[in-house]
């Protein structure tokens, strides 16, 4: 009995430390989550945003001064090219002709003139010899006075024949870049019909539609601030150039075109650009991806922020006033600083305190 109860009082002992023992609670995992820093506005906030594309200052159809069959393009759209070279060809056969048949012209109507001139020679020397009458001289230096007329005006016309004849090459102008082309080889084009889009190097600006109501606070902005949409981080001064004063008939808006005071290499034509109007001054604005609001209970949008570092990382809320929503943007004010670190997707499954692990918004990893 002794053994047995030696086993029994084992087992119960056993029983009784398995039930005093309490199991682990499972770790919970970090949740991950994409994050990007807000980008400051500099201090103001906007009053509008409106956005546009980024033009050459100078940008002109062009097109040759005489009409023919495009025989060769020597450019396709994008490429740069220097003043003075040839971007297309027109088939030069018609204007080989021509300036033929307007030498041919000039030769004969030379030769009037030189019969003209010895028929009043020979009658002045008959009016010597009283041969012929006063009347009779004086029709014969008419005739001569017409035939130089007539010399002089096909002289003009084989110069005219002759400058058109150059014309069959299409030259730029100035350096620039070819934005489009607007015909091809085989194309029959009239004289002053656009063959391709040309927009010279120099000033860059960016062009937009503003409402009627709004001219007059463009106008008399303290200042402008253009973003690119491919370089988000980077902020261009620009100044209101001129504004159309006529609206366009279907939206009744008016074109600005703001110039860009201090552009670089990466302003390029056509580069999607948003003009901020600055009003007045409100610190800690920003600009963030739409996706980075959220909204709390009671207290409006909010921005959640990660806070801590290494496995330690967890969410936090900040409540933020929007001030405008963009294309895929908006424009906050708050409690927040450049180098914070905002959720950027999923922040409607945050809750304060979580755990998460941070990967940045521009790292492959959250591509």
């Amino acid at each position: 009995m002794t053994g047995y109860r030696q086993a029994r009082l084992l087992v119960l002992a056993v029983v009784t430390l398995a039930a005093c023992t309490q199991p682990e609670p499972p770790r919970v995992m970090p949740r991950p989550v994409v994050v990007a820093a807000p980008l400051p506005l500099h201090g103001p906030a906007d009053d509008q945003a409106l956005p546009g594309a980024v033009h050459a200052r100078v940008e002109a159809d062009l097109a040759f001064r005489v009409p023919g069959k495009i025989a060769e393009r020597h450019v396709d759209m994008g490429a740069h090219v220097e003043a003075g070279t040839v971007l297309a060809v027109l088939d030069p056969v018609d204007a080989r002709l021509t300036v033929a048949a307007a030498r041919a012209r000039l030769a004969a109507a030379e030769a009037d003139l030189g019969l003209a001139r010895a028929e009043e020679q020979r009658y002045r020397d008959l009016r010597e010899r009283q041969f012929v009458g006063a009347s009779q001289l004086d029709q014969r230096e008419n005739i001569t006075k017409l035939a130089a007329a007539r010399v002089e005006q096909a002289r003009a016309e084989y110069d005219l024949a002759a400058n058109q004849s150059r014309y069959t090459d299409l030259r730029a102008d100035a350096a620039g870049v070819i934005t489009q082309v607007l015909a091809e080889p085989g194309n029959v084009v009239s004289a002053g019909q656009p063959v391709v889009r040309f927009a010279a190097d120099g000033e860059r600006e960016v062009h937009v539609n503003v409402p009627e109501g709004r001219l007059d606070t463009l106008r008399d902005a303290p200042s402008l601030l253009i973003q690119l949409l491919s370089h988000p981080t980077h902020a261009y001064a620009g100044r209101v150039r001129d504004i159309d004063p006529q609206a366009d008939e279907a939206t009744r808006t008016h074109l600005a075109r703001i110039t860009l005071l201090e552009p670089d290499e990466r302003v390029q034509l056509g580069a999607t650009a948003t003009v901020m109007v600055t009003a007045e001054s409100r610190e800690r604005s920003f600009r963030v991806p739409s996706t980075a609001l959220g909204k709390l209970p009671d207290k409006g949008a909010a921005v959640w922020r990660v806070i801590g570092t290494g496995r330690e990382q967890t969410v936090e809320a900040v409540p933020v006033e929007v001030l405008r929503f963009l294309d895929g943007e908006a424009l906050i004010t708050g409690n927040l600083d450049a180098q914070d670190r905002l959720v950027t997707a999923g922040v409607h499954r945050l809750v304060a305190g979580m755990p998460v692990e941070a990967i940045d918004r521009a790292a492959k990893a959250a591509l």
